[in-house]
């Protein structure tokens, strides 16, 4: 019987995905289930770690169904998930702390700590800051310290689940190591000078592995909790970002991507390591797929875009119009009318913390409005605001590798049906974005390295390629970049100008 399907599944901040593809890229079946998220108080963020298991099971036990599917045909399962956080597990694989997200600012003194004391190495070794390193170290003051046997992503728990692995099985893909600030990603290997100046057990993180390795096969008990078959091949997967880069097929040098979901990414592949030591920008991301890198920034600008429907649009949400396919839909039809620029209103989405450059005190900001803005003004400042991060990226990329051609914009995630966020991006940045038939490129990633890995494709980019089909490119309109900007130099000059500001409302020492 041969083995043609593939699972790919993606554990997101908010959603878990899972979907069956065959060998040509079609899906079969997909679903998707809601992540908790607990909040416990103010700065706190966390999930529970075995709902990322169950979730998965559980997705995969009714895509199975959906595709009327002999599970024995499935030829591998490829899992990514989300990249900034941390969780644990003691030996014998079950979790000893919950994951610890990068919404969770508990940390945040460990992170000012280690980055004051170690950031050059940390980015020099590394190619960014860490975003889950301070995370270890906050919980090398706790308790929980002496259970745990390892620390892991949960893409790497729910696989070492399927397989029936132990602590001591524990692993760690490389597209994960440049946000631990404990690595040394060029040699894909945990750092001894880092570990050591910081005190870390280096008996306590997982082996490090490529995200197209084997890392175990599908359990006796795994089966019977799945639906899939035993013996069924498990590769490393990668984190999130890295699965939706491959699944756009974004893999060849000087290709550009930008990420609109819970974190907004623009990045750009390149051939080799770099390091982004006069701005602290970006961060410089190993590729699931060849030898190659991805330079990228991050934002958790969809969270603040959701946080601002939740809070201040609640009655459209509720009643959204026939003829319209969401909230957000509905939403861009009003903000359309809104001159470009949202008439000197500029907004700040950081809204508990930046990542890159590293500043846990930076936070939400509106500037410049009048009694003249509405809601809408508000609305369409923050789609602007990702644009002008954007920007800002794309012009540390071309400083930092002067000779790289950047092609066309594709864009994946939930917010690349958005026709008013794509026109904004484009004009701002004065290049073509690229949709593609399908937004939501990681469960497609995943599957594609679970392929690779099971020896079913030779040729990833050539795979990818072809998955990657086109759907809609949105051109920059000449001149349309004017009226943002003098936005985007008051968006440039705001971090530094109000960082006294930011620590002071945070509670942190000026």
């Amino acid at each position: 019987m041969s083995k043609e399907y593939l699972i790919g599944i993606d554990l997101g901040t908010t959603l878990a995905k899972c979907a069956i593809y065959d060998a040509g890229g079609a899906v079969l079946a997909e679903a998707q289930e809601a992540m908790r998220i607990r909040y416990p108080r103010s700065g706190e963020a966390e999930q529970d770690a075995e709902d990322f298991y169950t979730a998965s099971c559980a997705l995969i036990r009714q895509c199975l169904q959906t595709a009327r599917l002999d599970p024995a045909r499935v030829a591998a399962v490829g899992i990514d998930s989300q990249m900034g956080g941390i969780m644990s597990v003691d030996s014998r694989f079950r979790p000893v702390t919950y994951y610890d997200t990068p919404l969770d600012s508990r940390s945040a003194a460990e992170n000012v700590e280690m980055h004051e004391r170690f950031g050059e190495r940390i980015l020099a070794l590394n190619g960014s800051f860490s975003t889950y390193g301070n995370k270890i170290l906050y919980w090398k003051k706790r308790d929980a310290w002496r259970d745990i046997a390892r620390f892991l992503q949960p893409s790497a728990f729910v696989a070492g689940k399927l397989a029936g692995h132990g602590g001591q099985d524990a692993y760690m893909d490389q597209t994960f190591l440049c946000f631990s600030g404990l690595a040394d990603l060029c040699h894909g290997r945990w750092s001894e000078e880092l570990c050591g100046a910081m005190g870390v057990d280096m008996g306590k993180l997982p082996r490090i592995v490529a995200s197209t390795d084997i890392v175990g096969e599908v359990s006796r008990q795994a089966a019977a909790e799945t639906g899939l078959a035993a013996g069924t091949p498990i590769a490393a997967g990668c984190g999130d970002q890295s699965a939706g880069f491959a699944g756009a097929g974004i893999l060849q040098e000087g290709q550009v991507v930008d990420v609109a979901g819970t974190a907004c990414i623009l990045g750009a592949s390149v051939g080799d390591f770099r390091c982004d030591s006069r701005h602290r920008t970006l961060a410089c991301m190993k590729a699931a797929i060849g030898n190659g890198y991805q330079l990228i920034s991050v934002v958790l600008g969809g969270r603040t875009h959701n946080w601002f429907i939740e809070q201040f649009c609640g009655q459209e949400a509720a009643t959204v119009p026939a003829g319209f396919g969401s909230v957000y839909e509905y939403l861009d039809s009003l903000a359309a009318a809104v001159p470009a620029g949202s008439e000197g209103l500029v907004s700040i989405n950081y809204l508990q913390g930046r990542f890159f450059p590293p500043d846990p005190a930076v936070r939400g900001l509106f500037v410049g409005h009048t009694w003249a803005h509405t809601r809408m003004h508000f609305y369409r400042a923050i789609l602007e605001s990702i644009a002008y991060d954007h920007f800002l990226t794309r012009e540390i990329i071309r400083e930092l590798l002067p000779g790289l051609k950047l092609g066309t914009v594709t864009a994946i995630g939930s917010g690349a049906a958005s026709e008013l966020w794509m026109q904004i991006k484009a004009d701002v940045l004065q290049s073509p974005y690229q949709s593609l038939q399908r937004s939501d490129l990681a469960t497609l990633g995943s599957a594609i390295i679970g392929g690779y890995a099971a020896g079913l494709f030779k040729d990833a980019e050539a795979i990818t390629e072809r998955f990657a089909r086109p759907h809609r490119t949105v051109r920059p309109r000449a001149g349309a970049d004017r009226p943002y900007l003098r936005n985007i130099q008051v968006y440039r000059e705001l971090f530094e100008r109000l960082r006294p500001i930011y620590r002071r409302l945070a509670g942190a020492e000026v």
